[in-house]
């Protein structure tokens, strides 16, 4: 509608409002409104369960007011119920030119990027909460407070909000409901944030004060001290477990009790049962059976705002028609200590700033949807702006910079499955020392605002279409031993002029592999070079005795020397045999040679490093045959595998 003129809707659980209100010199005015009540249990808790007949409800209510103004209404102001309410606070910083004055548009950009702030904060890797509302805490210019920012100078500015965030679900189905009834969602805000507007203007924040929405199905609950909103909440009970009560004392039914309750008031009361029978009872009778619901209520709105509150507020406002339930008022200042007189019911004489409209509009119950009307008005409410992501129609924050990471979280996608999940990465031990080979790298998915190829900076804009093709994840590694193992290049050696084939020796898992051998996940490899004097001799099964003197290419060497493809090896007694087995010692190949006679455990021992000192520090030695306990004189076997080694007693 125009900015003289807005439409307001408030969809409660046991009714809908709507008001036309329009800016007069002195605030606003309502020129028309309409109010029906859900002939079913369509809403639950604030909650929309039959989506279909509430929009029903809804689109009766817009044709009226179309018919009494004269207008076509396609924007509508909404609030929504506070179930399942999170609150985060966010702040905002801008740098400012001290000889330009703050505007309007600055203060309002900035309001909307604290909100973002806030909902960055929340603990929501999914996106699945909107934010439905704010309020501002505080203003800073130059680091010093202040109340209103507009036509100040200054160098720096900040504000400070608290945010109010729901369930996707809520707005979806709030939204479903509208689009079914012609409407566009233009303004949204939180019940509680709306009626605080109205009942408790700025001017009185400075005091601890308490505003209770007593609904059907909620008690919306917000806090003031100090100049500012301490806080929101939400209790989940409300008028309708009043008349839950009434239903199972009286055997009636949900609409019936909803009648009695409303006539408390009354000294007698007449109705009929289920079964057809006909009732006069005194409404006293009626009050003291739902006193205990009553008080539970009340403790529980007592408890919530002395939660968020920290203390009793020193006085709490009663709106909403849930609130004229006798004995609620008494129940709620006996529950927060308070003296009676200070809990009280008010209505439209709170309101100050609007005129006119119906008698219905008179009682605790009108505040909300005033307050959704006056909301908008001041531009304190969230406005939106419609975008396609992926044919799925969405709503977005109207900032200065909406982009396209806000429309995607608005749609319910997680910003972290735009990039593809790098694939699975092999863990491989080679010789106790653990290496990873990675897996390919993920794609990033392909955003498009209009067919055009985007980042998630973009800027977007009313009507734009977002089109997202999904991130793909990388592919697993994989691999082979050649690819962990730096060379697997045999060697040809001369030894006393006859030529040998030397080839690493690779083991993975305790089993003899090629390069070619694919590479298992977590697997151990042990790898053997053959890079020196030793290793070669080693394995080709040649013994040394002590003091005998190598050459390599005709230089003294030792067993460390580094050997190449081709060397020449020789021996001061070339009578020396190569003979023997080749068995795993301690994870290592190892020859053994011996003089015809069946090799046994203790032959290992000239061959390997045995520190035979370790005995008197208490270490016993561990003998054994592939897995099998040992002794010195176990007959050893081509490929055995042998443990020898010190360890504690």
């Amino acid at each position: 509608m125009s900015g003289d003129c807005t439409f307001a809707l408030d969809v409660g659980t046991r009714s809908v409002v709507g008001i036309v209100m329009e800016r007069v010199e002195d605030g606003f005015k309502v020129k028309a409104a309409e109010m029906e009540e859900h002939q079913e249990r369509a809403m639950l808790d604030g909650q929309i369960h039959d989506i279909p007949m509430v929009a029903s409800v809804v689109a009766r209510i817009k044709a009226k007011l179309e018919k009494k103004t004269g207008r076509t209404l396609q924007e509508v102001a909404v609030a929504a119920a506070g179930r399942t309410l999170q609150t985060a606070k966010g702040r905002a910083i801008r740098d400012t030119s001290w000889l330009a004055d703050i505007d309007h548009h600055l203060v309002a950009n900035m309001q909307l990027e604290a909100v973002q702030e806030a909902q960055r904060s929340l603990n929501d890797p999914t996106g699945e909460y909107h934010c439905v509302g704010f309020t501002v805490l505080n203003s800073w210019l130059d680091h010093s407070r202040i109340g209103n920012l507009v036509g100040q100078r200054g160098n720096r500015v900040e504000i400070e909000v608290i945010a109010t965030f729901l369930p996707r679900v809520v707005i979806n189905s709030l939204q479903a409901v509208l689009q079914r009834a012609g409407l566009e969602m233009a303004h949204l805000t939180l019940e509680p944030i709306a009626a605080l507007n109205v009942a408790i203007p700025s001017n009185m924040r400075q005091l601890n004060l308490g505003l209770v929405d007593v609904g059907a199905g909620t008690s919306d609950i917000a806090i003031t001290a100090s100049g500012s909103v301490v806080g929101y909440a939400m209790v989940p009970s409300a008028g309708d477990e009043i008349t839950e009560e009434i239903c199972q004392h009286l055997l009636v039914d949900f609409a019936t009790a909803e009648d009695i309750k409303r006539r408390l008031n009354q000294q007698m009361i007449e109705f009929t049962d289920v079964v057809g029978f006909s009732h006069c009872i005194a409404a006293e009778e009626i009050i003291a059976v739902v006193a205990p619901q009553v008080d539970e209520i009340a403790k529980l709105v007592a408890n919530k705002m002395i939660e968020i509150n920290g203390k009793a507020p020193q006085a709490v406002i009663c709106i909403g028609g849930g609130s004229l339930t006798p004995g609620f008022t008494k129940a709620l200042a006996t529950n927060l200590g308070l003296p009676a007189s200070r809990v009280a019911v008010r209505g439209r004489e709170v309101i100050t700033m609007v005129t006119g409209g119906p008698k219905f509009l008179e009682g605790p119950q009108c505040v909300t949807p005033i307050g959704i009307g006056v909301t908008a008005f001041l531009q304190q409410s969230l406005s939106y702006i419609p975008v396609t992501v992926n044919e799925r129609p969405v709503r977005i924050l109207q900032n200065q910079k909406s982009t396209v990471a806000d429309a995607i979280l608005s749609a319910g996608i997680p910003l972290r499955k735009l990039y593809g999940k790098p694939g699975a990465a092999l863990a491989v031990e080679i010789n106790g020392r653990l290496t990873f080979i990675k897996g390919q790298m993920g794609t990033p998915a392909q955003i498009r605002v209009n067919g055009r190829e985007v980042t998630l900076e973009e800027e977007v804009s009313a009507n734009d279409i977002v089109t997202i093709t999904p991130a793909q994840d990388g592919a697993a590694a994989h691999g082979f031993v050649a690819d962990v193992i730096p060379s697997l290049n045999a060697k040809t050696i001369y030894i006393n002029k006859q030529p040998h084939r030397v080839e690493p020796q690779v083991f993975m898992n305790g089993e003899p592999v090629s390069g070619n051998t694919p590479l298992i996940d977590n697997c151990k490899i042990q790898y053997h070079p053959m890079a020196t004097v030793g290793d070669v001799l080693s394995l080709l099964g040649f013994r040394l005795e002590l003091g005998q003197e190598i050459k390599l290419n005709n230089e003294r060497a030792d067993l460390d020397t580094i050997i190449n493809d081709g060397d020449h090896l020789t021996f001061d007694q070339p009578s020396l045999l190569p003979k023997g087995i080749i068995v795993e010692c301690n994870g290592r190949p190892l020859a053994i040679t011996g003089s015809g006679s069946p090799v046994i455990i203790a032959d290992l021992f000239p061959l390997i490093d045995l520190d035979p000192t370790q005995v008197r520090g208490g270490k016993r030695l561990l003998l054994e045959l592939n897995g099998e306990p040992a002794t010195f004189t176990t007959v050893l076997k081509e490929g055995c595998k042998v443990t020898v080694q010190w360890i504690d007693n």
